[in-house]
């Protein structure tokens, strides 16, 4: 197993004999207070993930521990993030045939998130991520629900689309308050391409979240071998909004309060 520790720019981290790797840099990252951790503290979180997700100790898997101040308490959390890859291509093989597992790029729920607040005796887990195994999740912060705390979302693959998940802290719980899509080339002469966007709203103190139709800049679809692991170098954004969602306090959740052209 591989853990990972990940700061963000105003945070200083103090090792203690453990090898560390540089995050790649998610411009929407928070400020994070001194995050100091341990050995032991390692392995407790280590012994967490296994209990909760019943892994055996032969098991290989990847573990990543991004430091955050997700509540309105100044004391630091972490959100933790799982990839089982080898689990997943254990499962595929289990039968001897991998050939449907490969056409739908190892997707299950192979990539989990869990949040430990900080002073918590346990962490706490969301439900599993589904998506591919190849690819771990990805994880940014920004104050969006709430201007007190801190939300944040990952992002993930399934096949050739890209997708993204967003979480809050309600009560020491994480909650899942909306998911989306990035893009999707199912289609690769007609992809589905969107810019998200985190809007001010002049009523509301949780900004709107809003769905653009974008494209992706110079794209020659023939040139991309394989659209299960096709990137976007470059995403074009325009001003055409394809739909909006706002935040509802009571039940944790983003929704729209568009309706259809043809009801309007």
């Amino acid at each position: 197993m591989e853990i990972r520790y990940f700061v963000t720019f105003s945070a200083i981290l103090f090792l203690f004999g453990c090898e560390t790797k540089e995050a790649p840099v998610n411009e929407r990252k928070s400020d994070a207070a001194v995050f100091v951790y341990t050995p032991e503290y390692e392995s407790w979180i280590k012994r967490q993930v296994e209990a909760k997700l019943q892994i055996p100790a032969t098991e290989v898997y990847d573990l990543e521990i991004h430091p955050a101040l997700l509540d309105r308490d100044t004391i630091q959390d972490a959100v933790i993030l799982v990839n089982r890859r080898a689990y997943a291509y254990q499962v595929a093989s289990s039968d001897g045939n991998t050939r449907f597992e490969e056409l739908v790029g190892f997707t299950g729920p192979y990539n989990h998130v869990f949040t430990h607040m900080g002073g918590a005796k346990e962490i706490k887990q969301a439900p599993p991520v589904g998506s591919s195994a190849d690819f771990p999740l990805t994880v940014f912060f920004e104050t969006i629900s709430n201007p007190s705390q801190t939300d944040f979302f990952v992002e993930y693959r399934i096949r050739s689309s890209v997708n993204r998940n967003y979480y809050t802290i309600d009560d020491g719980r994480v909650v899942l308050t909306f998911s989306c899509p990035l893009y999707d080339f199912e289609d690769p002469q007609n992809p589905t391409i969107y810019d998200i966007r985190h809007l001010d709203s002049e009523v509301r103190l949780s900004k709107d979240i809003g769905l653009y139709h974008a494209k992706v800049k110079d794209y020659q679809p023939e040139l991309v071998s394989d659209f299960n692991h096709y990137y976007p170098k470059e995403i074009v954004p325009s001003d055409d909004l394809f739909v909006f969602f706002i935040f509802d306090k009571q039940s944790k959740k983003y929704v729209t309060p568009m309706r259809p052209a043809a009801d309007e």
